[in-house]
This record gives structure tokens, sequence and C-alpha cells, in this order.
């Protein structure tokens, strides 16, 4: 009785330890897993992450870079953009988008949106910061309604801030001194048709996220469309108060612009940029000043990893207000050729000669003489993911 009692007490403990054994090794349930961001843009189909980096190297005959956009040594490398864009933008319902731009073109464009800094430039409040918010906006889209708020790009120029969206490194005098970049406000855009989109929109001036002082807001007018797989076009139309071009802070500024483009064939494709620009009270003494451009583009594809560019530009600035010489007319002309090689898919290589000239001298040269030319070389290479 004594073995049969002392083996029933070895077997409940043997029972017992096994138990604790069991419930010490057997591990707790997992935690839910974070699904990857891969797995979130695959759920997602309209969200999309997409960004670049570009550095260039500039070399100028000149001791400036008047009138040239993001171009700022004479001779040196440049972190120019370095951006990340964020965008749930789908064909129906609500959506959103931001880009933020980092390096030295940063600066520029963060410095054109505070109406001080153009009136002064230096002056109190004009930033050092190498960051910009450069697009930031929501949008909803119904049928062929779509109306957007916050700051988005312009209507205007043939070319973008993106440098891997152009055919050459330098922006085009068009581009910087006629052209707004961005705006900050309210638009709407019905498709009517493939060929035909009207927008409508009113928003703070040419690049400020703030109104200028005592300036009434810019409205904003445009036709969009491709009538064909050949052609496609934008015609817009601002007008509103702004310190820009100067003399008045709030003279009355418009801007007629339209580009074409036309795709020859596969391998060629041209464009034509045609921008009317007035500004009251931008003279002297008072009185409307004018300026007239035009640019031609041509790209033509040598193969998948070369191609060619060119693009010729001519101002006629009949009171100097592109110039910089607010009553004194002048005519300015600018020639780019440029190489383009994508070695890799995302990566692009481009390199350019360009010259820029004036009727006026209105260039100053390494000895700190004035010169009606301006010549420079250009590198770049731009990744893109």
């Amino acid at each position: 009785m004594n073995k049969i009692a002392i083996a029933a007490a070895v077997a409940a403990a043997l029972a017992s330890t096994a138990g604790v054994a069991s419930a010490q090794t057997t591990p707790a349930p997992a935690a839910p897993a974070v699904p990857s961001l891969g797995a979130v843009l695959a759920a997602t189909p309209d969200l999309k992450i997409s960004g670049y980096v570009a550095s260039t190297y500039d070399y100028f005959d000149t001791s400036t870079t008047y009138l040239r956009a993001f171009d700022t040594k004479t001779n040196g490398f440049s972190l120019n953009q370095a951006a990340l864009t964020l965008a749930y933008l789908p064909s129906s319902g609500a959506g959103a988008q931001a880009t933020l731009i980092g390096g030295s073109d940063a600066k520029i464009l963060r410095n054109g949106e505070i109406p001080q800094c153009v009136i002064s430039a230096g002056a109190s409040g004009c930033t050092n910061s190498q960051f910009d918010l450069y697009n930031a906006f929501v949008q909803y889209a119904t049928g062929p309604l779509t109306v957007m708020a916050g700051k988005f790009s312009s209507l205007a120029g043939a070319e973008v801030t993106n440098p891997a969206g152009n055919s050459t490194v330098s922006r085009g005098l068009l581009f910087w001194d006629m052209e707004p970049g961005t705006l900050t406000g309210l638009r709407a855009s019905y498709a009517v048709s493939p060929a035909l989109t009207v927008i409508g929109g009113v928003n703070n001036g040419w690049g400020f996220t703030t109104p200028a002082p005592q300036t009434s807001k810019t409205i904003e007018l445009g036709l969009t469309g491709s009538p064909s797989s050949l052609f496609s076009y934008t015609a817009d139309y601002y007008r509103g108060q702004s310190p820009w071009f100067g003399g008045s802070t709030n003279g009355v500024l418009q801007l007629f612009d339209f580009v074409g483009t036309f795709n020859v064939n596969s391998a060629l494709t041209l464009a034509a940029n045609v921008d009317l620009l007035s500004k009251d009270d931008a003279l002297p003494g008072g009185g409307t000043g004018k300026a007239n451009g035009l640019a031609l583009y041509a790209t033509y594809a040598l193969s998948e990893q070369f191609s060619l560019a060119a693009r010729g530009e001519y101002i006629d600035d009949k009171d100097g207000i592109v110039s910089g010489s607010n009553g004194t007319s002048n005519k300015l002309k600018e020639l780019t050729l440029a190489v383009n090689y994508t070695p890799v898919k995302n990566f692009k290589l481009s390199a350019e000669v360009r010259q820029d000239k004036s009727d006026n001298a209105i260039f100053t040269d390494k000895d700190g003489s004035p010169t009606t030319k301006q010549n420079s070389v250009e590198l770049m290479a731009v990744y893109s993911f």
C-alpha cells in the first residue's frame, strides 16, 4: 500500500513538473506583423512615393550669373535639389500631395515666396533655410471636375522645377524671369474632353504663400488638352497686383502664356512657349512696362540612352522690366545645346553649353567690366526614384 501511494505521488509530481515546463516553453502569441511599405503601396494603388536627387557643376566666363535660375556659382559644384513627393490622388474622391525640396535651389524658391524678399533682396524675414515645401495641397475629384486647395505649380511655361523633367541643365529665361512658379490658393478644373480642360483659380500671387501687403488676389484662367497624340497645348492668363518686376509694389501684373508641343515622330519632339507680360506703374514716373518672349525647343533621341536637345529664346524687353533696368528698352537672346545620357533606368547625366546675349551691357565679366555676353558650361547628374 505504501508502495502504491509513493508511486502515485511521484507520478503526480512528474505531471506537475511537465505542466510547468510546458507552460514555460510554449511561446506567447506573436504580435500582429506591421505591413511593409511595399505591401501598403500594393494595397493602395493611388498612393505614390517618388523623389530625386540632382547635383550640378557650373562654369561661367562672367563674375555673376545674372538672370539665371538656380545657377548661383560661377565655378563650382552644387547640390541643387533632393526632393521627396508623397501623393494620394485618386481619379475620384479626396486626395492630397506634398513635395519637400532640400538643397541650394530650395533656398531660392523659399525666398521667392516671401513678399519682402522680392521687394528688397536681403530684407528682414528672408531665410537661409535650404528646405522648401514646394507643393502641399488637397483635392477632390468627381467626374470631370477637380478642385484643389493649397500650394501647387502654376500652369505657365514649358519647363519644370524638377531637373529630371527638362531636356537641358539650366532653366530658360522665360521660366525664371517671366513666369510664376508656384501658386497658393484655390484651383478648379473641368475636363470637357481629352482635347479641352477648362481651369480657373484665385491665389495669393506669383509664388507667394502669403499675399504681399496691399495687393489684391491674382486670378488664374487656363485651357489645356491633347487634340491628338501629335499635339498638346496649354494656354493660361494671370492677373493681379504684385511687387514683381519693379516699380509700384502693388502695380497690376498680367501674363498671357502659351505652350504647344509637337511629337513629330518617336524620336523628335518640338515645342514653343510664348509669353506676353505687362505691369502697370512699373516705369519711373509711372507707366506700363511690357515684355514679350518666345522660347523654341527641340529634342531628338539618338537611341534609348542618348538624346540631343536645343533651346533658343528671344525676349523683346520693351521697357526693361525683365532686364531689371525699368524704363530702358532691351533685347535678350539665349541659345543652349545639350546632350543627355541615361546609362541605366532613372539615372541621367547631362552636359550643356549656353550663351546669353543682351543689347545692353547688363552682364559683368571677370574683370568687373560691363559686357553684353554671358557664356556657361554646365554638367548635371540626377537620380529619380
